[in-house]
């Protein structure tokens, strides 16, 4: 069976196309941040922590070790976030009218 080539037009596509993709974004994960330390998890958990917005519910965190040369580690942590949600922030969150 004769093997069939691509058309010459589809070719010159085909480079397009993929400088396209590569300089797309990379998808960002919402409602995720990161810290890290070279002291220890604790401190990256600690430090990753403190940046979930204020009235936000942690929903998960993990921590990895990252080798580094001369036999120590830095320490990387995520923590998942659900943001407050802007109907729980209604009549209670409103700020009070001024006094005349």
């Amino acid at each position: 069976m004769p093997r069939r080539s691509c058309p010459r037009p589809l070719l010159s596509i085909v480079p397009l196309l993929t400088l396209l993709a590569l300089s797309l974004p990379a998808p960002a994960r919402a409602n995720e941040v990161w810290a890290e330390s070279i002291i220890d998890q604790a401190s990256a958990l600690r430090d990753a922590s403190a940046k979930v917005p204020s009235g936000a519910k942690v929903l998960s965190s993990s921590c990895s070790e990252v080798a580094l040369p001369g036999l120590s580690y830095r320490y990387r942590c995520s923590v998942r976030f659900e943001p407050r949600s802007s109907s729980s922030s209604g009549a209670a969150g409103a700020a009070p009218a001024s006094a005349p």
